[in-house]
């Protein structure tokens, strides 16, 4: 009797390893993607101009009232927003980057905000568009704003393609994380 004790108890070992070890797999196999905005986001040609701050469903309204409501049909999640130097020419500019949750959500958004006077940019995210002032365009789930920061002097403001060029920097950096 003993040594059938013995065995069993080995068994039931074995079966709390391998469930262990079931469970450590599908936690990582479901985790999401690396957060690029989190861990720091390194430009080539562009440094941090400001800290980073992130919104969410709670507080986006202190950021954007009057337009959040917007956002929160297509599924917003987060907001990370930070202003950026270009290195050359001491330009700077801001990025929001809306987590919308889905590409669904991101493509929604971007919609409401080009629906007229649109002028098309090619080689930027998988949709972009600009008026000359703002770049918006989007990559998988977000939905970014590029944008003159208005705090700096006039000669410091940056021109549209000082924008593209930010934006994308920034494009390349999710397209990367992505993959």
């Amino acid at each position: 009797m003993d040594v059938l004790l013995k065995y069993a108890k080995g068994v039931w070992r074995y079966e709390w390893y391998l469930l262990l070890l079931a469970v450590v797999w599908s936690v990582s196999c479901h985790m999401p993607p690396p957060n690029p905005f989190l861990k720091g986001v390194c430009l080539e040609g562009f440094e941090q101009a400001s800290v980073l701050v992130v919104y969410n469903k709670d507080n986006i309204f202190d950021y954007i009232n009057g337009e959040a409501e917007a956002y929160l049909p297509f599924g917003f999640q987060l907001l990370y927003s930070q202003s950026y130097r270009e290195r050359d020419t001491g330009a700077q500019m801001i990025v929001d980057a809306y987590d919308m949750g889905t590409p669904r959500g991101a493509e929604g958004i971007f919609g409401r905000y080009t629906q007229e006077g649109r002028s098309e940019i090619q080689g930027l995210g998988e949709s972009a568009w600009t008026d000359g002032y703002i770049v918006l365009f989007t990559r998988g789930r977000y939905f970014l704003r590029v944008w003159p920061d208005p705090s700096p002097e006039p000669e410091m403001r940056p021109g549209l393609e000082d924008l593209l060029e930010l934006g994308r920097a920034m494009d390349r950096v999710l397209e990367k994380g992505m993959e």
